[in-house]
């Protein structure tokens, strides 16, 4: 009798810890060293950073030959250095992947990640992507990916999906909408519209890109729409929204009101419709030193007038595949999602944590100034008052003296009694 054993295969899931806020890292091991990398979809290299640029945990190729120097251009800054071909271990997997050794790092020192690991479009569609390598070996059944995101931070509770879907990952199905031909995960999108106190604006009504981007952790829209959803919020839900910059990045900062912030819709096609609630898009609410109550969105303007990136603060609401052969793009409520339990209140507890120490610091400081100066007062009163009985003592010990001196004189001066 023959016994016939078929190995089966299926998807390969890689923990992911948020490490910095909304940027995920996956641990792949070289040369006998951990990196932590951020997976970004909006990227198609992969880097670390090299001894070089002055950190703990640095990448140095041993015994390769340089391919190329190449450049890397982000938003939080510029990477440069020489690509090597270079033995990695992923999940106990060995793959040779080319990684850039950055050398060279400007504006770019507060990543916590060692670096970043591309799954971009572009990435993916090279002959010797890491997918490929993996389903060719039988450790994955097909060449694609999907991202669960937690909104846990330094905790590995996210999940990388390298392969088909995992139902278990997202509620109802997954609504999957074609890519368009570019480099990075992108669709064509149909409207983005405001809903709030039974009105409807228009924020955008003609077609645009909107990319899928995990490597970037908020939403990024152009000049144009971040300046007409602040008129929108203004005008219409009087939430006093104005545009602050912090780090060169333009955000928005609003009034805080419960009952005042409309809901986003954005449309990519008649049948797939991704709402925000204001806990989606608003990132916290807390009081500044002001004592005013206000809370700043998840929105960030950038230069590209027909883009809107989507970046992982969308994606911990809605669980994304991305299939590499067909080019489509799988889109389902992700099963982590629990923010719209949230009051505005709740949101970005560390920020309120770290004001209520600051404030708790300043009430301290005041209190202690308050008593040095009160002391200072009292001391201030108190010295005239003990020198006054001081020197009243003083002078009744002298008087006490001189009478003691003149009775022992008047003593000394009668003469003695006769018998």
């Amino acid at each position: 009798m023959i016994i016939l054993i078929i190995a089966t295969v299926s998807c390969l899931d890689i923990n992911l810890t948020n490490l910095q806020f909304n940027y995920y890292s996956l641990p792949i091991l070289a040369n006998n060293n951990t990196y932590n990398l951020i997976v970004d979809t909006g990227n198609e290299d992969m880097w670390i950073f090299g001894k070089n640029s002055n950190r703990r945990n640095y990448f140095e190729c041993q015994n390769c030959i340089p391919i190329e120097n190449h450049t890397l251009e982000y938003a939080q800054g510029k990477i440069s250095g020489f690509k090597f071909n270079q033995i990695f271990s992923l999940m106990n997997q060995s793959l040779i992947l080319q990684v850039i050794e950055a050398s060279k790092v400007e504006h770019f020192y507060s990543i916590i990640a060692d670096g970043a690991i591309g799954l971009s479009r572009k990435q993916l569609s090279k002959e010797d992507n890491f997918l490929k390598k993996l389903y060719e070996s039988k450790v994955i059944d097909d060449i694609q990916f999907g991202l669960l995101l937690n909104e846990q931070n330094c905790q590995p509770t996210s999940i990388l999906i390298l392969g088909t879907p995992n139902k278990n990952y997202y509620i109802n199905e997954l609504q999957y909408v074609k890519s368009i031909e570019s480099e990075q995960w992108t669709v064509k999108g149909k409207s983005i519209e405001i809903f709030g106190k039974n009105n409807k604006y228009e924020l955008e009504s003609y077609s645009q890109i909107i990319v899928f981007d995990s490597g970037i952790s908020k939403i990024q829209i152009s000049k144009y729409k971040l300046n007409k959803l602040i008129a929108i919020l203004n005008e219409n839900y009087q939430l006093n929204c104005y545009k602050e910059t912090q780090n060169q990045i333009n955000e928005i900062v609003c009034s805080y009101n419960e009952e005042s912030f409309p809901e986003l819709n954005i449309n990519i096609d008649t049948n797939i419709s991704l709402t925000l609630l204001p806990q989606d898009y608003i990132a916290y609410c807390h009081y500044n030193y002001f004592l005013q109550h206000i809370c700043y969105l998840n929105f960030q303007q950038i230069d590209n007038k027909d883009v809107l990136v989507l970046g992982s603060v969308f994606l911990q609401k809605y669980y994304t595949h991305y299939d590499v052969n067909t080019q489509q793009i799988g889109i389902a409520k992700s099963i982590y999602y629990q923010r719209d339990k949230q009051s505005l209140n709740q949101l970005g507890s560390t920020y309120i944590y770290n004001d209520v120490l600051f404030f708790s610091f300043i009430l301290v400081l005041l209190l202690l100034i308050g008593i040095y100066f009160s002391l200072k007062l009292l001391l201030k009163q108190s010295i005239p008052l003990y020198l006054s009985v001081l020197e009243k003592s003083s002078s009744r010990s002298q008087e006490q003296e001189m009478e003691a001196i003149t009775l022992k004189t008047q003593s000394n001066s009668q003469p003695p009694l006769t018998t």
